[in-house]
């Protein structure tokens, strides 16, 4: 009888809900078939069977929280065990994070690292042409240096569509009826992740908010004048730049609270997050080195990372290592809003609606700007000083030109 255990997904995961279930008590699963669906508090993992044989028993129902290591699901392979299954597998081994499902292997499959995965992509190899000779056929990067694409050329590369919307069954809550028409909700899944968050940043940072008004007349002139140019650039797009150049003059708004050691980590580099209103619920993809792109080269980011966050397509790497936030609500609508800082960053940007007021020289384009911050760390001075920076930056879009 083989029993699957969770495995240690990395990036500090110590437990995921389970969110769906692709087998049931019963069912005979084939190796490498889609297993279950597994949520972190980093991204959703797919994760595939190592083996062939019955499912004869589900530890876990959908919704329960399991932690590394504890038994998932137990497999009768109709022989004795003979795979090693003391420790969790790594994640490599039978962990699906997007990634994989583009380059499903026609007999298995892929095994490599997520950095091999990373420089096949750069150099543009296709690794279902690679032999893998290490164990269990897994691709290095000596695999990689050798590949001789020539050789593969009239391969077919075969590849597994991914799902052009997510789907239904990551439900934000489960409800019961309990009398009448009453029902009580229960978050799950990703809603969940966001209760247990938003719970956790209220209870152990004490939130304060400054608001000051920006005129975003020049600015939306300028965007309008990109998009005639055929650009993607938006708001949003000039609002994270401004935000991680800013946050080098203002180094303790670019922090994570370490709440074992009660103290802080100075970030040095300028990872902006920018919050997502999905069918599931809120997420925060992270633009890397925001500081150092371009406003073109943060619009397309913006672009492909909502986009990733709307399909439940994310990666790891697309969620990891934020160190301040900026959550745009102006499109849905709301005059002010307070944002609850994204927990462990320690101060979070909320941008709000555009509206019109009268002037000499005919209307102008304000908003009003929110920033909420971590008082154990930052006092009312700095940040008003910090948004006040912002705003002339984003007043003023020639600042631009320079940064």
């Amino acid at each position: 009888m083989y029993q699957f255990k969770l495995p240690d997904i990395g990036e500090g995961v110590s437990e995921g809900e389970i969110v769906k279930w692709h087998v049931s008590e019963g069912d005979t699963v084939h190796r490498d078939q889609d297993m279950v669906e597994v949520m972190t508090d980093k991204v959703t993992v797919r994760i595939s069977s190592p083996v062939e044989g019955k499912v004869n028993r589900i530890m876990f129902a959908e919704g329960q929280i399991a932690t590394v290591g504890s038994p998932l699901i137990e497999i009768d392979t109709g022989e004795e065990q003979k795979l090693e299954n003391d420790k969790p597998p790594s994640a490599d081994e039978h962990v699906s994070v997007h990634e994989e499902l583009e380059t499903p292997h026609p007999h298995g499959m892929i095994l490599a690292s997520p950095a091999v995965r990373r420089i096949a992509r750069e150099r543009g190899i296709d690794l279902s042409v690679v032999k893998g000779t290490a164990e269990n056929g897994r691709i290095t990067l000596d695999d990689l240096n050798s590949f001789t694409p020539e050789k593969h050329d009239k391969l077919e590369k075969v590849v597994q569509p991914v799902p052009e919307k997510a789907e239904s069954h990551q439900e934000t809550v489960r409800a019961e009826e309990v009398s009448g028409s009453d029902r009580v909700l229960e978050p799950r899944g990703l809603r969940r992740l966001i209760f247990d968050k938003m719970t956790r940043s209220k209870q152990v940072m004490p939130h304060f908010t400054v608001v000051e008004e920006a005129d975003l007349t020049r600015l939306m002139d300028s965007v309008k004048r990109l998009s005639d140019m055929d650009t993607r650039v938006t708001l949003t797009s000039f609002f994270i730049k401004a935000a991680a150049v800013v946050l080098k003059e203002y180094p303790y708004l670019n922090a994570t609270y370490n709440e074992a050691d009660k103290n802080y980590t100075l970030r040095g580099e300028y990872n902006i997050g920018m919050a997502v209103d999905t069918e599931a619920g809120l997420t925060v993809p992270v633009i890397h080195h925001a500081d150092r792109k371009s406003i073109l080269e943060i619009a397309e980011s913006v672009k492909t990372l909502a986009s990733r966050a709307r399909e439940s397509g994310l990666e790891l790497k697309d969620v990891q290592g934020g160190t301040f936030t900026v959550t745009n609500v102006g499109p849905i609508g709301g005059l002010l809003s307070t944002p609850i800082i994204n927990y462990p960053e320690v101060a979070i940007l909320g941008v709000h609606r555009t509206f019109q007021v009268p002037s000499e020289n005919g209307v102008r384009h304000k908003t009003y700007l929110s920033l909420s911050c971590d008082h154990r760390l930052i006092d009312g001075a700095m940040a008003t000083r910090f948004l006040m920076k912002l705003k002339s930056a984003i007043e003023n879009p020639e600042y631009f030109l320079v940064r």
